[in-house]
């Protein structure tokens, strides 16, 4: 059985939004990267959640 690996993805963001992502971060004890993941799963579920009320 293979395991799939992660890619790497060279993700570009704004200086005041890279330095923001990095207080959140080390405020929840998370890696920059981890923090990341965590924002888009949340909007991922917010989204998913509001088109269940639409349906």
């Amino acid at each position: 059985m293979k395991e799939t690996q992660q890619k790497s993805y060279p993700l570009r963001l704004e200086p005041e939004l890279k330095q923001w992502v990095r207080e959140k971060a080390k405020a929840e004890d998370r890696s920059f990267n981890a923090q990341i993941n965590r924002f888009i799963k949340k909007i991922k579920e917010i989204e998913e959640q509001q088109k269940q009320q639409v349906a």
